[in-house]
């Protein structure tokens, strides 16, 4: 096992967000370990920081691929299918996913407006070679303890799977941990999972998510599974290892 130097910052912080807003400052829990820990059985493994091959990585096992702060995907990973989200009917054109989110994704996005909750696309694909960039950047601006705390290296990001999406209030300049309790991202945090995207990083569940609260962060999983870890009352992470090592 590849431990990473580096560990993580506990205590109070601003952090800049997707489009560069920012999270309000919060206590929060301390961050995943850099000590050893196992990697077998059902029960998922305490969060470390690591650098292993995540299992079921074909682009075929989109939906088990587990990638946390200890597993990751190859540096080459890179859907065949992308596609822009402008074909689930959003506007940004350079914003792509895997086709087969597409159209699960336009009918989220219709059900929202209907519920009078309309949404908007702030992040989805994002290479390797692109988290590691924005990995770079923010730890230039933060500082590397920090930026490891709050954002996950290259190869780690459920971004690079084509099938994660960070939405936003449609018309809202940007997405901070607040939209969680917002109409729109509580509507999100209640609804997401009936058309097949579950809430990768839920508020309260750090130690078992690896990663911070993020509201906005939905990771696609189709629509049976998705329903299966909502009635589960496991978190995404917990669900894929227990589907993964049962």
């Amino acid at each position: 096992m590849a431990i990473v130097a580096g560990a993580a910052v506990a205590g109070l912080v601003t952090w800049a967000w997707p489009g560069g807003g920012a999270e309000p400052s919060a206590a929060r829990s301390p961050g995943p370990s850099n000590g050893p820990s196992a990697v077998s059985g059902t029960h998922v493994p305490p969060c470390i920081y690591g650098d292993l091959p995540t299992d079921h990585a074909g682009y075929d096992q989109w939906r088990r691929t587990l990638l946390d702060t200890a597993f990751r995907l190859p540096a080459g990973y890179v859907p065949p299918d992308l596609v822009p989200v402008t074909e689930a009917g959003f506007a940004t054109a350079n914003l792509r996913v895997r086709h087969v989110v597409v159209p699960s994704l336009a009918v989220l996005r219709t059900a929202a407006a209907s519920a009078g909750h309309p949404i908007d696309v702030v992040a989805a694909y994002r290479s390797f070679n692109d988290q590691a960039d924005l990995f770079a950047r923010r730890a230039r601006q933060a500082g590397y303890s920090q930026t490891l705390d709050r954002t996950a290296k290259a190869g780690h990001s459920e971004h690079q799977l084509g099938t994660a999406v960070d939405f936003k209030t449609l018309g809202a300049a940007d997405v901070t941990q607040s939209w969680g309790h917002e109409p729109t991202g509580s509507w999100m945090a209640a609804n997401a999972y009936r058309f097949g995207f579950v809430l990768s990083y839920p508020e309260g569940q750090r130690d078992r998510t690896c990663y911070p609260y993020e509201p906005w962060h939905f990771r696609y999983v189709g629509k049976s599974l998705a329903a299966k870890i909502h009635r589960s009352g496991l978190t995404l992470r917990e669900y894929l290892w227990r589907l993964n090592h049962s």
